[in-house]
């Protein structure tokens, strides 16, 4: 007998075989495609009349009526010689006659397929058999073999239903799964449907309702956010290249002005006079004390500034002892000079003594910038160890399952409720996580807690689910 068959199913096979013992030859069983005829066919002709000569025919449309007389004869009698141009019962006579036939029992699956011309051979053979034949034909509809009795096979019940899954699948979901459920009722306990069953692709997204043209707005806003971010960086590059570049200019400015080249000409073409002409001298002593006169305001306005860079509080004293050694000799090159040092060499000495507050304005902002992406990390965390430590017999309602975190922290946030623990669990590749509301020490609290969620929630179909099987799913994908 077959390993797994249905009690419903074993008790059909000993009712067939009591209707043959009763004297009826030719049985026909009539059921729908896929209600298992041709398993409950294999059962029984395994399982029953141990001592007879067999023959298992299953009939197709490429089927032809000799191959069919060939094939029953060959499995009733012994190396019989089939005449193709005799019918069936006319062989059956003839091989007969040379060698007695054992009891036997046919069956063939699928009269669909059989020709009228069979069906008449198979009706006589039933009844003008010389010895014992037992005939077992399945059909999809009652009443295509004349004369024969018409048992019908039943679609499953309910509970027959998920004992012939438990049968076949290892994991099952509990029977209050509304997914689970559905599919049982929808089989209408056809067993060809329930043998479909894959429980990967059973799964509930609450965001198949999105729209395509949804979709790809979203698509098309990540894509400018992230235009528009790489835009903005390398302004922010280019602009701190063109600052770095006029900070070097400056520099390089302050460092070749000290002494203007007109001052120089001017000293050397006044040496050259007094060697010639000493009136020439005396007219330029003369001109010289007046224009110290004239500029001696502002040699008063440099030493003002000067004495008020050396009075203002200093970054550290070694700073404070350059700036005045510095002004000293500034204001000694100053007096030296006279005339030649006028008021643009004045703020040139006054800006290389400021500190480059530049470089510091863009350090602090670089670093509150770095402050800034550190306080806007959020961390991923997950309660499986808290699943793990809760007991099996406990409750949850799973409200959501998707496979990115976003949607869950969204989710939550939206709705705010309490309770709430979130699950990561890794099916086929993918890191899933369940959003549930836990704990619930019986399963009228949780319907309870169920019934209090407001219609958005419900409308999403949230459903009860065991501790136990979280925690399984949790310590598989570990």
């Amino acid at each position: 007998m077959q390993s797994q068959i249905l009690p419903s199913r074993s008790a059909l096979v000993d009712r067939i075989a009591m209707q043959f013992e009763y004297g009826q030859s030719l049985i026909c069983l009539v059921g729908n495609s896929g209600l298992g005829k041709s398993y409950l066919a294999e059962s029984f002709i395994t399982d029953k009349y141990s001592d007879f000569s067999k023959a298992f025919i299953q009939l197709s449309a490429h089927t032809k009526d000799v191959d069919i007389v060939r094939q029953l004869m060959e499995h009733t009698f012994r190396a019989p010689l089939v005449d193709q141009k005799l019918s069936l019962t006319e062989n059956f006579f003839v091989l007969n006659s040379e060698q007695p036939a054992e009891p036997c029992l046919w069956v063939l699956d699928g009269a669909r397929h059989l020709s009228d011309e069979l069906i008449q051979e198979l009706q006589n053979l039933a009844v003008r058999a010389p010895n014992t034949l037992y005939i077992l034909v399945t059909a999809q509809a009652p009443n295509m073999l004349p004369n024969a009795l018409d048992i019908h096979l039943e679609p499953l019940s309910h509970a027959e239903s998920k004992q012939l899954m438990k049968m076949f699948f290892t994991q099952l979901p509990p029977d209050d799964d509304p997914i689970f459920k559905t599919f049982l009722t929808e089989a209408r306990g056809n067993p060809s449907v329930l043998l479909d069953w894959q429980q990967e692709e059973q799964q509930l997204d609450l965001r198949a309702g999105l729209q395509p043209r949804l979709k790809q707005k979203h698509f098309f806003i990540a894509a400018f956010s992230l235009i528009l971010t790489l835009c903005l960086v390398a302004a922010l590059y280019n602009k701190q290249l063109l600052d770095l570049l006029g900070t070097k200019q400056e520099i390089a400015k302050q460092q070749t002005a000290i002494l203007s080249e007109p001052t120089v000409l001017e000293a050397e073409h006044v040496l050259e006079a007094k060697q010639v002409q000493p009136e020439v001298e005396a007219v330029s002593k003369s001109a010289r004390s007046e224009l110290e006169v004239q500029n001696k305001p502002e040699q008063e306005q440099v030493s003002a500034v000067l004495n008020a860079l050396l009075s203002a509080p200093s970054s550290s004293v070694t700073n404070s002892e350059v700036a005045v050694d510095t002004m000293q000799r500034s204001e000694t090159s100053a007096t030296e000079l006279g005339p030649e040092l006028g008021e643009q060499d004045v703020a040139q000495v006054v800006t290389a003594l400021q500190p480059n507050k530049r470089a510091e304005t863009q350090t602090e902002a670089s670093a509150q910038v770095v402050s800034e992406n550190t306080d806007h990390r959020v961390d991923i965390s997950h309660d499986n160890q808290w699943f793990l430590l809760r007991s099996d017999t406990e409750w949850s309602i799973q409200l959501l399952a998707v496979t990115e975190r976003k949607v869950a922290d969204d989710f939550i946030a939206k709705h705010a409720l309490p309770n709430i623990k979130v699950a990561e669990v890794n099916k086929n590749g993918k890191v899933w996580w369940f959003v549930t509301l836990a704990p619930f020490a019986q399963l009228d609290d949780a319907k309870l807690a169920r019934g209090n969620l407001n219609a958005e929630l419900l409308a999403a179909k949230p459903f009860f689910k065991r501790i136990s099987q979280i925690k399984q799913q949790i310590q598989q994908s570990q």
